[in-house]
């Protein structure tokens, strides 16, 4: 069902949070100190009788005692990193290094280790673990034991570039160019792509206002599809993820009926507005946080052009996918009860090369740099792409000089 794409999101975004690794993490200690318990009795006596389990208690308990050693210096020097890369690179930058995968994955094995130790500890101290259930337990406290040494190899190998300028645009680039594709492969997000023009031109429809203030973090069209589908009525979404909205704000002009309280609620339910943006759906946001990048990197305190046109180079490679076909094959329509219009190619020019350009009118580096990036715009990218640049290379022209 199309509401599998939506599903698979959420818990995409669920797994990624630290709190979620070390839940599961944990979890698998509890399975394989049950195990140890429930398969203890039919462990040969040869393996009892070969396995010396009377080091086991203090291993445990070494165990347990530098896991959470390790595990509070990780966390500081993890907070440390994302506190140096927001006054250094920018503040956003806690956005890619709070979900980064290796440091995550590192913290969570950590942490997890420290509770199969600790509740070893304490199976140990109950009648349930017997000579056989020690022996078992003593195999998998030696594959905990492995898993630990790789997790601090891999973990020391990652401080080196933690919270690192280089690394840290690099990691922002690769999520700009997921998102930007994302946005040029559905830019409706499946339903039909429609100009602003025919957006506003519903507004004596009735109106999905929001419940609350805040940013729309995501739209679940999927869920929204359905919903709208059960009111009976046709959706004009009036925002995109990323938009600020205030309580009573139209989301989207609902054509074609008048929903009950109840589906009304469900259509709310397929947007998600917070107190803060989310890279998932929103490319706007990619691209302005890669330019805050450039424009603190151009600022008197830092002053290193370089970096500023690093970022420069690599948003245009973004910006070559920032101009989606607005015609859509009917099969390509798989939520057809929603009408949207994507961003305009101009916005992202304005969002990122005009403000550098504006940050950095005083250093000739990088205008040549801004002027060799629209060329590569102007050369390989689709009509849109090609006008967007021209545009915007006129208005950098035009701007008086400081």
């Amino acid at each position: 069902r199309p509401m599998v794409r939506s599903v698979l999101r959420m818990l995409g975004q669920v797994l990624r949070r630290l709190a979620t690794r070390v839940l599961l993490i944990a979890s698998l200690a509890l399975v394989a100190l049950a195990a140890s318990v429930f398969v203890g009795p039919v462990v040969p006596d040869w393996l009892v009788e070969r396995l010396g389990v009377d080091s086991l208690d203090t291993i445990l308990n070494i165990l347990a005692s530098s896991m959470l050693t390790v595990t509070t210096f990780s966390l500081s020097i993890l907070t440390g990193a994302i506190q140096f890369a927001s006054s250094s690179v920018t503040p956003r930058s806690r956005l890619v290094l709070r979900d980064d995968a290796l440091t995550n994955m590192v913290l969570a094995n950590f942490v997890g280790a420290f509770v199969f130790a600790l509740l070893g500890i304490i199976l140990r101290a109950t009648p349930f673990m017997g000579e056989a259930e020690s022996a078992l337990l003593f195999l998998l406290t030696v594959a905990v034991i492995a898993v630990v040494i790789v997790s601090i190899l891999r973990w020391i190998d990652h401080l080196a570039r933690l919270g690192a300028m280089d690394e840290t645009v690099a990691v922002f680039e690769t999520t700009a160019l997921r998102v930007m594709q994302g946005f040029n492969a559905r830019p409706a997000l499946g339903g039909h792509v429609v100009s602003r023009e025919d957006i506003d031109a519903q507004s004596d429809h009735p109106a999905l206002t929001a419940a609350a203030s805040g940013y729309v973090e995501q739209i679940f069209e999927d869920a929204l599809q359905d919903a709208a589908r059960d009111a009976g009525v046709d959706l004009y979404v009036a925002v995109r993820p990323g938009d600020y909205v205030v309580s009573g704000m139209p989301l989207a002009w609902m054509v074609g009926g008048a929903p009950t309280g109840g589906q009304a609620d469900s259509l709310r339910g397929g947007f998600r507005i917070t107190t803060n943006r989310l890279f998932e759906q929103d490319p706007r946001l990619c691209v302005i946080v890669l330019t805050e990048v450039a424009s603190r990197a151009l600022s008197p305190g830092i002053n290193d052009p370089q970096t500023a046109i690093d970022v420069v180079h690599r948003l245009s490679a973004i910006l070559l996918h920032c101009a989606p076909d607005l015609s859509r094959r009917p099969d390509e329509i798989t939520n057809d009860r929603l009408y949207m219009a994507p961003t305009d190619p101009d916005a992202f020019f304005r969002a990122t090369f005009d403000v550098i350009a504006r940050d950095g009118q005083d250093k000739a580096e990088i205008g040549g740099a801004v002027d060799a990036a629209l060329d590569r715009l102007e050369g390989f990218g689709n009509d849109r792409v090609r006008a967007a640049a021209r545009a915007c290379r006129a208005r950098l022209q035009d701007r008086p000089r400081g």
